[in-house]
This record gives C-alpha cells, structure tokens and sequence, in this order.
C-alpha cells in the first residue's frame, strides 16, 4: 500500500458510508445536485419541497455526511483538473508533431523514394496525432495528422492567450490612436457621430472663495 493510499484511508469522508442512501445522497451532491432534487432522487418521498429541504439540510448537518460530501466533491474537482491537464497535453503534441516522423527515405534503383511508415513502426504517441488515413494510388496508408491550426486556437482558448492580448493592445493606444479607431469604427457601421477628446479629459476644476 502506498503513502497516497495510506493517506485516502486516514482522510475524513474517504470511505463509503455503510448506508446506501446516505452514500448516494452525497454523490449526487458531490455533483451539484440540489439539495430537494438528490433528496428525492434517492428514494426519500417528501411532496412538500419545504419539507424535503428542511430534511434534506438536517442531514446535512451529520458530521459524516459534511465530510463525505466534502471528499467526493474534491475527487471531482481533482479529475476535472486531471482531465485538463491530458487535453492541454494532447494538443501541445498536435501542435508540435512533425510530419516527417511518420515517413522514411529508402534507395530504390539509385533514386532515393520517399513514403508513409508503416503504422506498426510508429511509436503510440505520435500515432495518437493521425486524425486519418488515405490510401494512395500504389495502396499505400498516408497519414493525416490533426490541425495545427485548430490546436492552436484550442491552446490559446484554454491558457486565455488571445484575451489577454486583445487587453494589452487597447492598453498600449494612445488617446490619439483610441479616438481614431473609434472614429474608423463609426465610419464602417454608418454612425453619424462625433467622436473627439471631451470623453478622455479630465473635468475641471474650479476654486470658489467659500461663499456659495
């Protein structure tokens, strides 16, 4: 037995409750289900939703309840992270797979020919990056691999790249270059409008002698 194991036994709320409803009733709420709808669902019949919520936060206050939810509810969240991190990873490999490792060079009648590898000669990681395969005219498996493009935007919507970008790039207009945009922006949508320096500045202000 691992540490991590050792670990999951100690902690409070690891192990499944000995009662099937209870135990069911915490994973659904370990999935945001609200209280009425998992109180229900288990088999506890109640009409009045006022009744099925009171009941439903009474067991709600078992000290065991509190920390199996509690447990359940990180394991999701830890296999949601998890699950990120597998997606990031697979399109980083889309992103940088090279197509050259899927064909070999061989010397046919002194002219050097080029062609697809066999599938069975390429290593499972870079064969997770073939989208498809096409047979050529000499009954040949070509390879096609998955967008770099696609990868990219995927990537780039995954780690916020482009937002934070669009955010610097307004930052670093100057007023001049705002308003000109601004002005450009009108002129393409038809908008008869007067766009110049009196929303930027500042307002003034004005000293009184205290007798107003």
């Amino acid at each position: 037995m691992t540490k991590t194991d050792v670990f999951a036994l100690a902690s409070p709320g690891s192990r499944a409750l000995k009662n099937a409803k209870y135990e069911r009733y915490c994973r659904l709420r370990a999935l945001a289900q609200p209280r009425i709808q998992a109180y229900r669902e288990v088999g506890w019949g109640s009409r009045k939703h006022d009744v099925a919520y009171i009941n439903a936060c009474r067991l709600e206050r078992r000290p065991e309840i509190q920390d199996r939810i509690a447990w359940l509810t990180r394991q999701e969240e830890d296999r949601v992270v998890e699950k990120r991190q597998r997606i990031e990873e697979a399109l980083w490999n889309i992103h940088g797979a090279d197509i050259g490792d899927y064909f070999e060079t061989h010397d046919i009648d002194g002219k050097t020919i080029e062609q697809p590898k066999r599938l069975s000669d390429l290593p499972p990681e870079i064969r997770k990056n073939i989208e498809k395969i096409t047979i050529d005219g000499r009954g040949r498996a070509v390879p096609q691999l998955y967008s770099k493009l696609a990868a990219s935007q995927e990537l780039r919507k995954m780690l916020n790249i482009s937002r934070t970008e669009e955010r610097n790039d307004l930052a670093r207009l100057s007023d001049a270059e705002l308003v000109a945009q601004m002005a450009d922006i009108a002129k393409q949508l038809g908008v008869d409008i007067k766009i110049d320096y009196s929303f930027i500045a500042k307002p003034v202000v004005t000293e009184t002698d205290g007798s107003e």
